[in-house]
C-alpha cells in the first residue's frame, strides 16, 4: 500500500456517496417524544391547580383569617368572692362581685385597626403568591422549550460527527484515508458526547421540576405562546403601583403604624372597675344586713414593660416602611433592565443563510483536500455553536420579555393574565 499523508481524503464522489443516506434530514428537529407538547397556559393552570401550590395559597388565607380576627375591647370579667371575720368576734362579712379592666387608651381599636389592614394585605399577598407562581413555571417552561431545542441540535451535531467516524473508518480499512483522521475524529466524538449527555440531563431535570409541579403528570415539552408586543417603558412603569406586592407591602406598612400607635397607647394606666353585693353578720346575731361595695384602681406606669414593647412596634414599622420603598426601587429597577434587555435582544443580529449550508460545503473540501481534518471539526463546532446560539437568543428574550411582566405584575396575554386572576378568586 502507498504512504498517504495524514490529511489524505477519498475523492469527493466517494465522499459523498458514504455520506449521502445518513447526513439525510440532520437539520434541527424536535426529538420524537416532543410530538405532543403542552400548551404553556394549559401548564400554568394544571401548577395553579396542583397540590404545591393549593397548599401555598390555602396558607396564606388562613393566615388572612387569623389576622381578620378582632381583639376585644375589654378583658375577660373576673368573678370575686371573699368572706371576712374580726378575730374571735362573730361578726363576719361575706362579698360577691366581678371585677373587670378598661384600657384607658383604647389600644385594642388601635390593633383592631392593624388586623385589618393585615386582612386586606392577605388578598395581595395571595395574588403575588400566584403571580410568583406563574413567573415561575414559565420560566422554566422557557428553559425547557430551549434546553429540549438545544439538546437535539447537540444531538443533531453528535450524529454528524459520527456519521464522519463512520466514514473514516470505512474510508481507513478501504486504505483511502489515514489513521489520523479516524483517531483524531474519535477524540471529537468523544468528547463531544458528553456535552450531548449534559444537555439532555439538563433538559431532564427541568421536565422533572415541572412535572412535579404539575401534580406528577409527565411535562416533555412545552408550546410556548407567541411573543407579545413590548408596552413602552413609561407603560410599564405606571402599572408599578398595581403590583400585588407592593399592594401588599404597603397595607403592611400601615397596619406597622397601626400597632405602632397601639403599643403607645397601651403605655396608658389601665383602669379596673369592681363591684358586688355584701352580707354583714352582726356579733350579736340576728340576720344578716345586705348592702353593696364598688371600687376602682389605676395602674401606675412606674415600671411599665410596654415602653419597651412600643419601641419594639416603632422599629417594626421603619422596618415595613424601608421594605416598601426597597421594593419599590427594584421593581422598578427591573422594569428598567427587563424593558433594556429586550430592545437589546431584538435588534440582536440572525445569521441570514443556513449554517448547514457552511458544513456542506467544508465537507466539500475536505474531499477535495483543500482542507484538514481539524478545520472541518471546528467547522462542525461553529455550526453547532451558531445553532444554540439562535436557541439562547430566542430563550433571553423571551425571558426578558416574562421579567418585564412580572416586575409589572400583569401579563399582555389575555389568556395568561385570566388564568392568574382565576386563580386568586
Amino acid at each position: 500500500m502507498a504512504h498517504r499523508s495524514p490529511h489524505y481524503c477519498a475523492t469527493p464522489t466517494t465522499m459523498r456517496r458514504i455520506w449521502l443516506l445518513p447526513m439525510m434530514a440532520l437539520g434541527v428537529a424536535l426529538p420524537s417524544w416532543a410530538a405532543e407538547p403542552t400548551p404553556e397556559v394549559d401548564l400554568v393552570r394544571r401548577v395553579l391547580e396542583a397540590p404545591v401550590a393549593g397548599a401555598e395559597l390555602d396558607a396564606i388565607e388562613a393566615q388572612t383569617r387569623a389576622d381578620l380576627t378582632a381583639v376585644s375591647l375589654l378583658d375577660s370579667p373576673t368573678l370575686d368572692a371573699r368572706r371576712e371575720a374580726t378575730g374571735d368576734s362573730s361578726a363576719a362579712t361575706t362579698a360577691i362581685g366581678a371585677s373587670v379592666t378598661v384600657d384607658l387608651g383604647l389600644s385594642p381599636l388601635a390593633h383592631n385597626r392593624a388586623g385589618r389592614l393585615r386582612g386586606n394585605a392577605g388578598a395581595h399577598r395571595r395574588e403575588a403568591a400566584a403571580l410568583a407562581s406563574v413567573c415561575s413555571v414559565r420560566a422554566d417552561a422557557v428553559d425547557l422549550w430551549a434546553a429540549n431545542l438545544s439538546a437535539s441540535v447537540s444531538q443533531a451535531a453528535q450524529e454528524r460527527l459520527d456519521v464522519l467516524l463512520d466514514t473514516l473508518v470505512a474510508l481507513a480499512e478501504a486504505g483511502e484515508s489515514s489513521g489520523y483522521d479516524r483517531d483524531r475524529t474519535a477524540l471529537a466524538v468523544t468528547t463531544h458526547r458528553t456535552e450531548v449527555g449534559d444537555r439532555a440531563g439538563a433538559a431532564e431535570a427541568i421536565r422533572a421540576r415541572l412535572s412535579a409541579l404539575a401534580g406528577g403528570e409527565p411535562v416533555v415539552d412545552v408550546a410556548l405562546d407567541g411573543v407579545p408586543e413590548t408596552p413602552a417603558l413609561d407603560q410599564s412603569i405606571e402599572q408599578l403601583p398595581s403590583h400585588p406586592a407592593l399592594q401588599s407591602l404597603a397595607l403592611e406598612a400601615d397596619a406597622a403604624r397601626a400597632d405602632r400607635d397601639a403599643a403607645r397607647l397601651d403605655q396608658i394606666p389601665d383602669l379596673t372597675l369592681s363591684g358586688g353585693s355584701r352580707w354583714d353578720e352582726a356579733p350579736t346575731g340576728g340576720p344578716a344586713s345586705q348592702g353593696f361595695e364598688v371600687g376602682g384602681s389605676v395602674q401606675i406606669p412606674w415600671m411599665n414593660g410596654s415602653r419597651g414593647e412600643a419601641r419594639q412596634q416603632t422599629a417594626d414599622h421603619a422596618v415595613a416602611d424601608a421594605r416598601l420603598a426597597r421594593a419599590k426601587a427594584e421593581l422598578e429597577a427591573a422594569v428598567r433592565g427587563a424593558h433594556r434587555r429586550v430592545e437589546a435582544l431584538v435588534v440582536a443580529p440572525t445569521l441570514a443563510f443556513d449554517p448547514e449550508a457552511v458544513w456542506t460545503a467544508a465537507m466539500d473540501r475536505y474531499a477535495a483536500g483543500e482542507t484538514s481534518l481539524d478545520d472541518l471539526l471546528q467547522v462542525a463546532d461553529a455550526v453547532e455553536a451558531a445553532r444554540l446560539a439562535e436557541v439562547e437568543r430566542e430563550r433571553l428574550e423571551r425571558r426578558a420579555r416574562l421579567d418585564l411582566s412580572c416586575a409589572t405584575g400583569q401579563f399582555p396575554d389575555p389568556a395568561m393574565q385570566s388564568v392568574l386572576e382565576e386563580a386568586v378568586r
